[in-house]
């Protein structure tokens, strides 16, 4: 059982020169008799040893002293690297009287506030070199620096054991908010797997869905709303670089496919979920025509397009893909005349751009958006050129 603290003097006397009838007796186990003479170095008697002049002589006090082994336990705050912190050191030591006649010339009464300075310094040479977050290599340093400490020559040590504690109370608040982390840690990865399964399974609609529940269909529509007008602005600021900031080394006709894409997005509703606020009036044709690569011919102008997405027949003057540079211009394409004659002039009152063409003997059509399509005897070579 470890104590703070002990007396190691037990008992004090003030002797008689002639003590014939009260001689001194001797130790018991576990005790020194310290007889201090008139003049001269105090003598110290152990258990089992003979009293010289017992019954007389020139000794003038006698101490009892205690020489048996105590543990101690010692309290000793220690600063760390950063003096705003520190640790909280506990020492833990087996001590016992070494000299003691020794302890009675420095009458040493108290053997905790005998030892404790000198360890106090021995620990805080070691555990100023570290962190306060460092706490069990600081344990481990400070246990080393007092491993081979034996006292001095009045008190001798064995055993000595350093332990950084920490407050009871801070230990269990500490516990409770790391419980109480790990539990929220783990409802939030629950709700994150459960949300990120649905996500995967319904998209965009089960978030609208999500939405809807908590906060009404108003904010769901002000959120489609919102995103259709942000990819309408992008498509317009799309649209406006085409126009106006085109490749001079680009022809004209090259920009057809990107100006078909960026309309066709425009008119056939917006990407939003649910398709936006808008209803699709054309985007069932302009997805048909665009995508297939279709033309309607006028019995294909004048059928009923209640049906967005319908499928209409295919023209018979359907055009090469768009991405053709060198595809004839469709028929829907203002013809501004023919390669070697004035582009300018039209055809005569009365006829048709086909007409026109078919006149010339199969002479070039040229459109103003896509330019002339290339002679026969334009070579490969000049192709890749």
């Amino acid at each position: 059982m470890s104590e703070q603290t002990y007396d190691p003097i037990l008992e004090y006397r003030e002797l008689t020169s002639v003590r014939l009838l009260s001689p001194l007796r001797a130790p018991q186990p576990g005790r020194a008799l310290v007889l201090v003479p008139h003049n001269g170095p105090p003598r110290t008697v152990h258990y089992g040893e003979a009293i010289p002049n017992a019954r007389y002589g020139t000794y003038r006090y006698a101490f009892v002293v205690d020489v048996t082994e105590h543990r101690l336990l010692l309290e000793i705050p220690l600063l760390s690297r950063d003096p705003s912190f520190g640790f909280q050191g506990s020492v833990g030591l087996v001590c016992r009287v070494d000299d003691a006649a020794e302890v009675v010339g420095r009458g040493i009464h108290n053997v905790a506030e005998a030892i404790k300075d000198h360890i106090k310094r021995m620990l805080r040479q070691v555990s100023r070199d570290y962190d306060i977050k460092q706490f069990h290599e600081a344990e481990h340093a400070l246990n080393t620096a007092v491993r081979d400490f034996t006292g001095d020559s009045a008190i001798r040590l064995r055993n000595i054991s350093v332990e950084l504690v920490v407050n009871e109370a801070e230990i269990i608040a500490s516990g409770a908010e790391f419980r109480e982390g790990e539990r929220r840690g783990r409802l939030s990865a629950m709700r994150r797997d459960d949300q990120l399964a649905m996500l995967r399974r319904e998209g965009a609609e089960g978030v609208l869905a999500e939405i809807m529940a908590s906060e009404g269909p108003r904010a769901v529509w002000e959120l489609m709303a919102s995103t259709e007008a942000d990819e309408r602005a992008e498509l317009m600021a799309a649209m406006k670089a085409i126009l106006e900031h085109g490749d001079e080394h680009r022809e004209p006709f090259d920009l057809v496919p990107m100006e078909r894409a960026v309309i066709g997005r425009m008119l056939e509703g917006s990407g939003a979920p649910f398709g936006g606020t808008r209803p699709g009036r054309v985007r069932g044709i302009v997805r048909t025509e665009l995508e297939a690569g279709r033309v309607l011919d006028d019995r294909d102008a004048e059928r009923p397009r209640g049906v967005a997405g319908a499928v209409y027949a295919e023209s018979p003057r359907a055009t090469a893909s768009p991405g053709d540079r060198h595809a004839e211009p469709p028929d829907d394409e203002p013809i501004g005349g023919t390669a070697g004659g004035d582009t300018d002039a039209g055809p005569p009152p009365g006829t048709s751009d086909r007409t026109a063409e078919r006149r010339d003997g199969g002479a070039p059509r040229v459109s103003r958006i896509r330019g002339a399509r290339p002679s026969a005897d334009y070579s490969r070579e000049e192709r890749r050129q």
